[in-house]
């Protein structure tokens, strides 16, 4: 959470003349957000014209490359009144001289809104990420569209951790190494498809650093996500559940305190949530084990945290 990104200045002068001409004029101010951890430029840019948001990643990072595609893909088949940013446009870039894309350029309308108050969490801040995450899983989106099926990735961790066994596991609640095999059979692929089964639309990454809040038409405040690479079709509780490792880990209530603040959706079954709940610790657990991804040093240790998080929640669920 700590990237410190690049500037506007820092990229390259081929790739700032097409973001210029897609623009409709020269840049007249620009900042950059850091944090993330995807790496490459956040900048929001200022013309004649307007603001506009604009991401880029060098095709060197092949993973965020990927993503930047993913993104353009998913952002511009967003159901009408998704509380998003609107998606604007895609670019691919070849340095002088080549001929296979070195740049992925995408770019949204640029928001006017602050961080959710997350250092320490603030309980109203809180229930905004959380009605958030309600909001999106009321659209439904269709099969074989631009977001692919929970239902069809299966999450292989729980299954390889209890084949493994790794020594590493000793820094875990012993809870977790003593009860491997029970993990494997709650996260097992045939319970995974039944659980992640669902037509909602499901932004997949939903955290504080995802989320802005802006002023709703009511003249309060509201949350709108951003980041939508991993957007997929699932069940309407995966947002809001999937956001709770990640807030306890950073000081935040625990899970089922913030679900006792904003209930899941009615007819969400306890069952399914058991068996997310399993996945994500299991996820969480074995690639927090793992070498860091080139570019992106401090994903293990944010993986850690929320591991630490997820295991007591799981104990809880199986009593």
């Amino acid at each position: 959470m700590s990237r410190i990104r690049p500037t506007w200045p820092d990229l390259p002068a081929p790739v700032r003349d097409v973001v210029v001409a897609r623009l409709g004029g020269p840049v007249t101010a620009w900042a950059s957000h850091d944090g993330g951890f995807s790496p490459g430029w956040a900048l929001t840019l200022e013309t004649a014209a307007g603001r506009a948001f604009v991401k880029v990643a060098s095709t060197d990072h092949a993973d965020a490359a990927r993503f930047h595609r993913a993104e353009a893909v998913r952002s511009a088949a967003l159901p009408a009144g998704v509380p998003a940013p609107a998606f604007r446009w895609a670019e691919e870039i070849a340095d002088p001289g080549e001929t296979e894309p070195s740049w992925v350029v995408i770019a949204s309308d640029a928001v006017d809104g602050r961080a959710l108050r997350s250092e320490p969490w603030d309980l109203d801040d809180l229930d905004r990420l959380q009605r958030l995450a309600r909001r999106i899983a009321e659209h439904e989106v269709p099969a074989g569209g631009a977001f692919p099926d929970a239902a069809d990735h299966l999450w292989p961790e729980a299954g390889l951790l209890a084949d493994e066994r790794p020594a590493a596991l000793a820094a875990y609640d012993p809870w977790l190494a003593a009860h491997l095999d029970r993990l494997a059979e709650l996260a097992a692929p045939d319970r995974q498809r039944e659980a992640l089964t669902g037509s909602r639309l499901v932004h997949n990454d939903l955290r504080a650093d995802n989320a802005l809040v802006v002023r709703s038409a009511d003249g309060g405040e509201e949350a709108v996500a951003v980041d939508w690479p991993h957007a997929q079709r699932g069940p309407a509780f995966v947002d809001q559940t999937a956001t709770l490792p990640v807030v306890a880990a950073t000081g935040g209530p625990s899970p089922e305190e913030v679900l006792a603040r904003t209930p899941l959706p009615a007819g969400t079954d306890p069952e399914a949530v058991t068996v997310w709940v399993a996945v994500l610790t299991a996820y969480f657990v074995r690639s927090s084990l793992l070498e860091a991804p080139p570019g992106i040093p401090h994903l293990r240790a944010f993986q850690r945290i929320q591991a630490e998080a997820c295991i007591p929640w799981l104990r809880s669920r199986l009593g």
